[in-house]
């Protein structure tokens, strides 16, 4: 994304936050962590350009709701504590 940023130089950007990608969703492949998905929001904050963040797929809904409202506090520069320890509890602590 880097090159990509650096050669349209585009004057804001529309991050499409599928929470799809996350480990345990019912029909995404991939295995990402809470963590790791909103470590690509940090990632594109840091070219300071406007940022639009939407949502899109989804299918395990707790997933989706963890995922959204971590964002949405990276987004926003709010730290959430450690505290707050059921953004961080895998799928199989709520399903197996």
């Amino acid at each position: 994304m880097s090159r990509i940023m650096e050669w349209y130089r585009p004057g804001a950007v529309v991050l499409q936050c599928g929470a799809d990608s996350l480990a345990g969703d019912r029909l995404g492949c991939f295995n990402l962590s809470l963590k790791g998905h909103a470590a690509c929001v940090e990632f594109m904050k840091s070219f300071n350009v406007p940022l639009m963040l939407v949502g899109g797929g989804g299918y395990t809904i707790r997933n989706v709701a963890r995922c959204w409202a971590y964002e949405t506090a990276v987004a926003v520069g709010q730290e959430i504590s450690e505290g707050t320890i059921f953004l961080f509890l895998s799928f199989s602590f709520f399903f197996l």
